[in-house]
């Protein structure tokens, strides 16, 4: 494969902030030989724009892979579309003039064959010169900036285990987004992204070890320990899916997570720096360790000097109220936990594999930030552009802030957090209409006769958005039922705190709300109905429904009976007993007669009988003698049994 770079600039007389207006819509119609387009969704959320040209049949499809509206940068690649073409990256920038006006960069790099490389790169320039001649007489209306949403309340949970952990959690019902705080710092400093940003996603703000009201472990913390802890957090909130919000230590954190589990993160979030001690040499990692520890070998503790950080990390514009918040944060940590903190820090495990990246990244910095300054992060924004199998990447500055950007410019950080979180919520909402068409689909035409056809018809959406959540039927089915085991399993991820008796009345409830929707009962009757012809229908959908919540059930039996406040001998029966007991009868009536239920019963009755018969004390048996069938020797007496 051949490799040539296309590159066009045009000079125009508009501001640069009226052009990028403009250039920063990714599905805007404004290039003149734009037919018809629209947003898809690409892999993990990423925007994709779908577009014909005017006079082809063609249609073409681009991903963004990198935004900035403090560079005025944005970034796609090609994924269909252009014949022949093996790669096709491109990059698009407005800079302000000398002479006023800007300049519009316009620049490709394109991988093809040798006889298709040269038509390709002259499309390529035809297309980028059309579009800056469009621009000089194309204008927008200045954006105005939408007011951020009402706060949502936050409380404090604390994970008791060694070491014990403290959070500030949003406990709604999706996937978590987790804040970390920088060396300095405490959970605190998140409070008002944790208002603002739980309005869109579940959100929490961790007190690393030592910090706050969490401890620090029995040895030497590792950034290992700092992961085992973001898994535990995600374990006790029943989170499945992650995204990292960190700054400074907290960025550098997140970012080892990430390198860790990739696949567990639907988004990273940087600010104040990312790559730590983890590209510095021994020498520079040794030197900062013992210049940070001078005040510390001379009997201080941080409030000593905590003032003096503070004029480090505020921006020349902080408040005073900022300053002191600061410096409260500051002076309350423990000498031990920074020792602790720095120890980690200067002793990093391994390097950072960019290329390991392959969730959507938003980094930001302040533009007064010394110690991770914007072009040292605008830096990285690139590397990982440069390195990540599919980049997508945005980079902003903060202005008028300094290190701690979150706390000093809370409104402008938590819109670009916002905005990047919203687009990962969007995509979860995407996948729940795709599931949701799916059961429906199902639950009419059965599992052979349903096709992704159909489904995408249902969903009102394309095949290819719905390949890129799920790459079969098989796995949209498995995904279907997951999901509602999911939802039955909430109770016991999350007891209630009032006992075993209430926890046990909130799964059957869920259960029954679950199973007795009639489009899972026409679900069932369809499997049941095909599982003569079809063995291996069947076997999915056992595997993928009925044997998970029997599982659910059995693990929770068994530590309640671990805990000495059940008894019996069997857990798989004894789960079975207390299902059958919920909805065994109703449910197979319901099935049968449509309309069909008990007369003179309600689904919370039926439920609050299951669980009072299963939980029911045994009185004990009295002493009785009853004959003995067996024969007996003659000389023997006879004996009664019990």
């Amino acid at each position: 494969m051949s490799r040539e770079m296309v590159q066009v600039h045009g000079h125009l007389t508009a501001a640069p902030d009226a052009v990028w207006q403009v250039l920063r819509d990714f599905v805007g119609a404004w290039h003149p030989w734009i037919a018809s387009i629209r947003a898809e969704t690409g892999h993990r959320g990423a925007p994709v724009r779908a577009f014909s040209v005017t006079g082809e049949d063609t249609l073409y499809r681009e991903q963004l892979t990198c935004f900035s509206d403090t560079d005025r940068v944005l970034g796609h690649t090609h994924l269909e579309g252009i014949v022949g073409c093996e790669a096709y990256d491109a990059r698009l920038t407005v800079t302000a003039a000398g002479a006023g006006g800007s300049i519009v960069g316009w620049t490709a790099t394109v991988r093809a064959g040798a006889a298709r490389l040269g038509p390709i790169c002259e499309g390529t320039k035809a297309v980028y010169e059309a579009g800056i001649a469009t621009l000089a007489t194309t204008t927008a209306s200045p954006a105005k900036a939408e007011a951020l949403p009402a706060p949502v309340p936050v409380e404090t949970l604390l994970i008791d285990d060694l070491p014990r952990l403290s959070l500030t959690p949003d406990l709604g019902d999706r996937r978590l987004c987790l804040f970390l705080h920088g060396i300095g710092g405490a959970r605190g400093n998140w409070q008002a992204q944790l208002e603002t940003a739980g309005t869109v996603m579940r959100c929490a703000a961790l007190d690393l070890r030592g910090y706050g009201d969490s401890t620090l472990g029995p040895q030497q913390s590792t950034v290992d320990d700092y992961c085992a802890d973001i898994l535990r957090v995600a374990e006790v909130l029943g989170a499945k899916r992650l995204v990292l919000v960190g700054l400074s230590y907290g960025s550098w954190i997140a970012t080892s997570f990430a390198m860790r589990h990739p696949d567990m993160l639907d988004g990273l979030v940087l600010s104040g720096g990312c790559t730590g001690m983890s590209e510095a040499g021994p020498d520079e990692s040794e030197a900062f360790r013992i210049s940070r520890e001078v005040p510390f070998n001379a009997g201080q503790v941080p409030a000593d000097f905590a003032l003096a950080v503070v004029k480090v990390l505020a921006g020349p514009a902080a408040s005073e109220a900022t300053c002191a918040a600061l410096l409260h944060s500051m002076a309350a940590i423990p000498a031990a936990t920074y020792r602790d903190a720095l120890m980690c820090f200067t002793n990093p495990l391994d390097r950072f594999d960019f290329s390991k990246l392959v969730m959507p990244v938003l980094l930001m910095t302040g533009a007064h930030d010394w110690l991770a300054p914007p072009a040292e992060i605008r830096a990285v924004a690139g590397r990982i552009w440069d390195n990540a199998p599919r980049p997508d990447v945005r980079f902003e500055v903060i202005g008028n802030a300094g290190h701690v950007c979150n706390v000093e410019q809370p409104e402008a950080y938590s819109r670009h957090l916002l905005a990047f979180l919203a687009r990962q919520q969007n995509r979860l909402d995407r996948e729940r209409r795709i599931l949701d068409a799916a059961l429906k689909v199902f639950a009419e035409a059965g599992y052979s006769g349903t096709s992704t056809d159909t489904v995408v018809t249902e969903a009102g959406l394309t095949k290819s958005t719905l390949y890129q959540y799920f790459p079969s039927k098989e796995a949209l089915f498995q995904a279907m039922m997951l999901g509602k085991r999911d939802r039955m399993r909430t109770v016991f991820d999350h007891p209630s705190g009032r006992g075993m008796v209430h926890d046990l009345h909130g799964f059957a409830w869920d259960y029954a709300d679950t199973v007795m929707r009639p489009e899972m009962l026409a679900l069932a009757r369809l499997i049941i109905g095909e599982v003569q012809r079809f063995p291996e229908i069947g076997q999915v959908y056992q595997a993928s429904g009925p044997d998970l919540p029997l599982r659910i059930i059995m693990d929770y039996l068994i530590a309640r009976r671990a805990e000495g406040r059940l008894v019996f001998d069997d857990a798989e029966l004894a789960a079975q007993d207390f299902w059958g007991l919920i909805l065994s009868a109703p449910r197979t009536r319901r099935s049968i007669a449509l309309t069909s239920r008990p007369p003179g019963t309600s689904w919370p009755a039926i439920s609050r009988t299951a669980r009072a018969s299963f939980c029911a004390p045994i009185p004990p048996r009295p002493r009785t003698t009853l004959p003995n069938f067996r024969r007996k020797p003659p000389d023997r007496p006879q004996q009664g049994t019990r």
